[in-house]
């Protein structure tokens, strides 16, 4: 089986994207090493050569983004396909169009051949899903798509021609998943009637994400210049208000009035619409914040394992990644009850959830915490047990879908 993988985004090795779309190059690896030939496609705008690309602020961004006609990622070969942005484009074809042509000329210039009983597109949902099966279609091969949360909780939602995108792609594709059922069943919704769909959780390297122990935290900690005497917060994601910081920060300001004894480490990648820094010297708590930006996806795991507590108070995930790989590192999780979250969390049992965009409740979970090391490790302890006993890793999950892509081909 060829695999033709079209992510929402994936990891480059240029600042601020090295860890984007990280979740998705992990199941990528588990179906390769289920069996499959994978290679991920992300096709970008083209742009006309010096100087004519100044004419045009698309031309110019698409200039600026500077993407390698190819390249491997950790093992992965990905490939950019250019999609032509002549103008006025209304004269050069339909974007669908242009989108599979662009398909058309990659798989004609690398000299491949595809074959419908071996290859098959497999898109995370964004919105250009649509086009990937379209072009499937168009190219003679059967489709496949992922929903992962914005494309089914967000998108759909933006406008009627959003909509019927979202509903042609479901129609057009050849088989369904879902990477938590909550979205499985908002699509269904969506459509107005039930489709066949998988749920696939996105899964984890347990034996990678694994807990510290007293004297390994002690030198993660040396080694990462993290205090040794103060209960280590840790948060991820991109600096958006969606992600909760503001919500995060206001809860801390309360918590801090009664227990200062706490540094909340943030990481974050691409583009910032929030400044932390400044938003954290707002409600003074520039001494209880330390401000990471971007940091390797190969070192997450040690700040995972120097951390006592990770917190996510996203005011809406499909199923945020993050929270798995806490989990699976022993950490007492702090995340907000929407989407997929409650599929893995079971507040008070192996982590703790409340509502989204409620600094009060987080500020009230969160000082309970810090203060109680004992309920922390029990919290933490029954999540790693759960993600290794129920939840299982990545390539347990991607033996599933990949066995349900290869069932897809045959039938």
């Amino acid at each position: 089986m060829r695999i033709w993988a079209f992510p929402s985004f994936y990891p480059m090795d240029v600042p601020g994207r090295r860890w984007s779309g990280i979740f998705a190059h992990r199941q990528y690896q588990g179906l390769i090493k289920n069996g499959a030939d994978l290679k991920v496609v992300v096709p970008v705008p083209d742009h006309p050569p010096f100087p004519f690309y100044l004419l045009s602020e698309d031309w110019k961004s698409a200039k600026e983004m500077a993407y390698p006609h190819g390249a491997v990622y950790d093992g992965v070969q990905v490939l950019y396909p250019r999609i032509s942005t002549k103008k006025p484009s209304r004269f050069f074809g339909s974007h669908l169009e242009r989108y599979t042509d662009a398909l058309a000329k990659m798989f004609k210039n690398n000299n491949i051949t595809l074959d419908r009983s071996t290859d098959i597109f497999f898109s995370q949902w964004l919105p250009e899903s649509a086009c990937v099966t379209y072009a499937a279609q168009k190219l003679g091969v059967k489709s496949a798509v992922l929903s992962i949360g914005d494309d089914v909780v967000v998108w759909p939602h933006d406008s009627e021609r959003s909509l019927e995108s979202f509903k042609s792609a479901i129609d057009m594709a050849d088989v369904r998943f879902a990477c938590a059922q909550y979205l499985a069943d908002a699509t269904n919704k969506l459509m107005g009637r039930d489709v066949e769909q998988f749920v696939v959780r996105w899964g984890v390297d347990y034996d990678f994400f694994q807990p510290s122990t007293d004297q390994q935290q002690q030198e993660l900690r040396s080694k990462l210049n993290l205090p040794q005497d103060k209960v280590i917060i840790l948060t991820t994601g991109t600096a958006i208000v969606r992600k909760g910081w503001l919500d995060l920060f206001d809860a801390l300001a309360v918590v801090a009035k009664t227990n200062a004894n706490f540094l909340l480490v943030g990481i974050h990648a691409g583009e910032s619409a929030l400044d932390l820094s400044s938003e954290a010297a707002a409600r003074e708590l520039s001494g209880n914040f330390l401000n990471l930006g971007e940091v390797p996806p190969s070192a997450i795991n040690d700040y995972y394992r120097a951390a006592d507590i990770f917190c996510l108070p996203s005011h809406w995930e499909g199923l945020a990644n993050a929270v798995i790989e806490a989990m699976s590192t022993g950490l007492p999780v702090l995340t907000t009850n929407v989407c997929g979250h409650p599929e893995i969390v079971f507040d008070g049992e192996n982590g703790l959830l409340v509502p989204p965009k409620q600094p009060q409740l987080i500020a009230d979970r969160l000082s309970k915490l810090i203060a109680d090391k004992a309920y922390r490790r029990k919290l933490g302890e029954n999540a790693r047990k759960h993600i290794v006993e129920v939840w299982g890793n990545s390539e347990d999950n991607t033996s599933f879908l990949y066995n349900r892509l290869l069932h897809t081909l045959d039938s």
